[in-house]
């Protein structure tokens, strides 16, 4: 298949597998804050915080080296295995002895034994890491996706919830992601093979610093998404943490199994361009244009109504959630579209460009966030999406110069999905405002308001898809009409005509 095709046959995969996980992560995580509360979700956000900056320390950015590459050797593979058992036992090691000190930066000695148990998905998950980015650089997203979603359900579902009901607390969420981890590792080595015989000599001698400029891209990307979780847990404690961690993921949750999903599908696509600008600048932008109509308007409508959102969620003990949830929530559109600059920038050899970028902005967001905490959780909030502004702007003007872009094309690629981002809070608002006088349900109420808010946002998209989207976007969605449903095929096709 032409590397399009291929890439649209992933996605189709990818995004399949994303949908169920999402429901099933979104279904489980009601249900488990409802039973749990807000402090075990503190205490396991304690644990991620150091377990995200491990993993990215322990594959040391030596996955992406293996799908950058256009050719592989048996050696290089068993390289990156090695290295990444080694750094896994080592994380492991270091986080089981540190563990009474990231509890006292957090000022909770409960999170001493969740550090410690949960430190050994180092291990575990390092040794399915390099069969795992086999199957990325092959494109099966298929396999991936099957494999992922059955070990979640076997984590959540089988283990989690019925430790949750019996009444274990912070240990249900523990148990649940340790067997997720062990169940995946095990059935992602099974489907694909590869020596284990370790080795510490590559075939390829430039993956090690293709790696190092990887992984420093991913720790400060890493800084950027979690800093503020940081300084949230050391001012204000696990209990505050806790609501920030709920907003932010419910949020956050959504968009991120989007844009992952895009990306584990654009750096393979972009590493296969083999440098043509043009090529990578058309899929970049029609990336861009298709994040933004479908996030702007479904964040921008959860950002009008946030009391109506967490109470009809999460219940009312988590109403101190809903004066963050504004701002998170608009910070998640712009940190969606700037998360297809990477792929981008990896995939042509330049990830050195989107680490000195992110460092910038890591720096910026410390400041920032620090001084924030000494007026208000909510102001952290706010000056999330402040940087997460900063940081796409940084980032699209790096990207112009790789891909021979302009702002005018970026502008155009947004306009539409603005106008419909605006208009979709406006019917949010307002729908709540008639509906809270009649109906007292919070959960009814937000079925209703997204409902309604969705239905004209679709029918409008559908209708004038071709003044709102941009040509590069229309042409992917155009190439896409003979994988989606008749109705929509049928809109579709009708905007050629026009045109």
């Amino acid at each position: 298949m032409s590397l399009l095709h291929r890439s649209l046959h992933a996605l189709k995969w990818n995004y399949l597998g994303t949908v169920v996980r999402t429901a099933s992560q979104f279904i489980f995580g009601i249900i488990l804050a409802r039973l749990l509360g807000p402090e075990p979700f503190g205490l396991v956000a304690i644990a991620w915080l150091i377990l995200g900056l491990g993993n990215l320390v322990a594959d040391f950015g030596l996955a992406a080296a293996l799908i950058q590459r256009q050719a592989i050797s048996n050696m290089d593979i068993r390289y990156v295995f090695t290295l990444q058992m080694l750094v896994g036992l080592c994380m492991t090691s270091a986080v089981v002895v540190s563990a009474p000190w990231v509890a006292n930066f957090f000022s909770s000695v409960n999170a001493i034994p969740v550090l410690r148990a949960m430190g050994l998905l180092f291990v575990i998950q390092a040794s399915g890491q390099t069969a795992t980015t086999l199957l990325r650089r092959e494109m099966d997203f298929k396999t991936l996706q099957v494999l992922g979603i059955s070990s979640y359900l076997f984590g959540y579902l089988l283990v989690g919830m019925p430790l949750a009901w019996g009444g274990a607390g912070v240990w249900s969420l523990v148990a649940a992601q340790i067997s997720q981890a062990l169940i995946y590792a095990v059935s992602v080595n099974f489907r694909v093979s590869h020596s284990w015989r370790p080795t510490l000599k590559a075939d390829d001698d430039g993956m090690f610093i293709f790696g190092s400029k990887i992984l420093v891209s991913n720790i400060t990307s890493w800084g950027i998404s979690n800093l503020d979780s940081v300084i949230v847990g050391r001012v204000f404690g696990a209990v505050s943490l806790g609501f920030y961690n709920r907003g932010m993921n419910l949020v956050a949750s959504p968009m991120n199994a989007f844009t992952s999903t895009l990306q584990g599908v654009l750096f393979p696509a972009y590493s296969r361009t083999n440098g043509n600008a043009e090529t990578a600048r058309r899929a970049y932008l029609a990336s861009v244009g298709l994040i933004a109509v479908l996030m702007i308007p479904a964040f921008a409508a959860v950002a009008a109504i946030p009391n109506t959102v967490i109470a009809g969620i999460y219940g009312e003990q988590w109403m101190p959630v809903a004066a963050l949830l504004t701002p998170l929530a608009l910070a998640m559109p712009v940190n969606a579209i700037l998360a297809v600059g990477g792929p981008l920038m990896g995939g042509l050899g330049a990830a050195g460009l989107d680490a000195a970028s992110q460092s910038i902005c890591v720096v910026i967001l410390g400041v920032a966030v620090w001084l924030a905490s000494r007026v208000s959780l909510e102001m952290v909030a706010w000056v999330v999406l402040g940087v997460y502004l900063l940081r796409a702007v940084l980032i699209f003007y790096l990207v112009m110069g790789l891909v021979a872009s302009t702002w005018g094309q970026f502008f155009r690629a947004l306009v539409g999905p603005v106008g419909l981002g605006l208009l979709a809070a406006l019917l949010a608002w307002s729908g709540d405002a008639l509906l809270i006088k009649v109906v007292a349900s919070p959960m009814l109420r937000l079925c209703m308001d997204i409902g309604c808010t969705g239905s004209v946002i679709g029918v409008l998209l559908l209708w004038l898809g071709r003044h709102l989207l941009s040509v590069e976007t229309l042409a992917v969605v155009e190439t896409m009409t003979s994988r989606l449903p008749a109705p929509f095929a049928y809109c579709v096709k009708s905007w050629s005509v026009a045109r």
